[in-house]
């Protein structure tokens, strides 16, 4: 009788194996909204970037404490993460040796001078995560002792295992394969750095080499697995935090694979999708900014009160918190602090001003919702297109009506109202409508490409030779002035 239980149990342990069948549209799928991300986030200014980046990196902290029950101080993370990526801008907050610790695990998993993962790298990332005083119980900046590690639930008498790490004998050999794999495998072509970063991430929870912090140790490093791998988008999604809001199916799923056979495949995909969610979250929220962004520039010069700026901006911002299915009266007096009458006659403002609008329902269920003008029929957010300031006088002009993009910067249809900003400092000066968009060969350029371009058919084909070196591929998007 097979009396194994667990998956570090089998002989073939950790020969892992998986579908490419189902694996291999979930990575192509992911890599496009991946570079879709880091289009849009280069299109925002300099500064925009930033703050994206230490978002996606408090969320990623935040995220990460709270799949263990744990409540950080955000703003003391906040400010230790933005004194270490120099963003001078942000006033100088209170910090403590723990946000300190987690600051600087942080720059590690980004820092592409940090080298290997070694035994005492982890050693320092458990120290910074429990600062002294740590818990008694606590090896700290060391393995776990001999006692068995299991994972339970249920109160004492009525425990369940969800699971149990090899044990301490095995642990020392298994950590040096663990090891060695992870340095090693940076390098081999033939895994894909997304599923180098999955495959690290349930092998060192599987291991849970340590008395307390496997959880968060092992989101590190598959952080610092998927910077490996890219190092743009990575600093603009948070894993942790799709993680978070998923997380009964993440430890479903860890328990699932830890019972199983080498086969990964459900451990894989759903790693996969939360990937995918995780960058589609910061897509829009970069899109929420963007419509942020242009709203202000229309209305800027109104002269709102303080008090309406600040509704405005929680509506714009969205969340939890932007009253999704609008602001009524009673919720704008209590967000304003404001009387009744005050609320009632600022919101008839708003909607005069074109700031705002009420919806059909009358009476006390009168809702009021962002006039955005940057909001497809379906809800979702315009896409947006950058030209070169010198293409602005011919837009509006309604000469120009085409051009050319590779494919990355071509995610458009016919019917898309799309917001037109300069590339140069990233103001909106119109709206288009696409009519079409056309593959067209590099070697089909023709004159009617160029004059759109404002230059000959050499100098065009120059100028794309040079920034895509070898391109035999473009689209040409044609458009409208709306």
């Amino acid at each position: 009788m097979d009396n194994r239980q667990w998956i570090w149990q089998s002989p073939d342990w950790p020969q892992f194996n998986w579908d490419d069948d189902i694996i291999q549209p979930q990575l192509r799928q992911t890599r496009l909204k991946m570079g879709k991300l880091v289009g849009k986030a280069e299109s925002r200014p300099g500064q925009d970037a930033a703050e994206y980046s230490l978002d996606a990196m408090l969320s990623n902290i935040l995220a990460s404490s709270a799949i263990e029950n744990e409540r950080l101080d955000a703003h003391s993370v906040r400010s230790s993460l933005a004194k270490r990526l120099g963003l001078t801008w942000h006033l100088p907050g209170t910090t403590t040796e723990r946000s300190e610790g987690l600051a600087k695990i942080m720059m590690d998993v980004f820092n592409s001078d940090v080298g290997e993962l070694t035994e005492t790298l982890l050693f320092q990332w458990h120290c910074w995560l429990f600062p002294e005083p740590a818990p008694a119980f606590l090896r700290r900046g060391d393995w776990r002792g001999d006692a068995t590690m299991r994972v339970v639930s249920g109160r004492i008498g009525k425990e369940k295992v969800h699971y149990q790490a090899p044990p301490r004998e095995q642990l020392s050999a298994d950590l040096t394969a663990f090891l060695q794999w992870y340095n090693q495998s940076r390098h081999r072509a033939a895994l894909d750095p997304l599923l180098r970063a999955a495959l690290a991430h349930f092998w060192f929870i599987t291991l849970h080499p340590f008395e307390d912090g496997n959880g968060r140790i092992t989101r590190a490093l598959t952080d610092m697995a998927l910077f490996q791998a890219d190092h743009e988008s990575v600093r603009l999604y948070a894993v942790s935090e799709a993680i978070l809001n998923h997380r009964k199916d993440y430890y479903d799923v860890l328990e699932a694979t830890q019972r199983g056979t080498m086969d990964l495949t459900d451990w894989l995909s759903w790693f996969l999708k939360m990937l995918e969610t995780s960058v589609d979250t910061a897509i829009m929220r970069i899109d929420q900014t963007r419509v942020k962004t242009l709203f202000w520039q229309m209305h800027h010069s109104n002269g709102l009160p303080a008090e309406q700026v600040k509704v405005l901006n929680r509506l714009l911002d969205g969340g939890d918190n932007g009253f999704a299915e609008g602001i009524s009266a009673g919720q704008y007096q209590k967000v304003a602090k404001v009387s009744k009458a005050t609320a009632t006659r600022h919101l008839t403002d708003l909607v005069a001003r074109g700031c705002l609008t009420r919806t059909a329902a009358g009476g006390r269920s009168s809702r009021y919702k962002i006039i955005d003008n940057f909001s497809s029929l379906n809800g979702n957010f315009m896409k947006n297109i950058t030209f070169y300031g010198r293409f602005e006088n011919d837009i509006l002009a309604g000469r120009k009506t085409i051009t050319l993009r590779e494919a990355s910067d071509a995610n458009f249809s016919a019917g898309d109202k799309v917001c037109v900003s300069r590339y140069e400092d990233n103001v909106f000066f119109c709206n288009i409508e696409v009519i079409a968009v056309t593959q067209v060969m590099f070697d089909d350029l023709n004159d009617k490409h160029a004059v759109q371009e404002n230059m000959t058919l050499e100098q065009l084909k120059d100028v794309i030779s040079e920034i895509y070196p070898g391109l035999k591929e473009l689209f040409m998007i044609e458009f409208r002035l709306i």
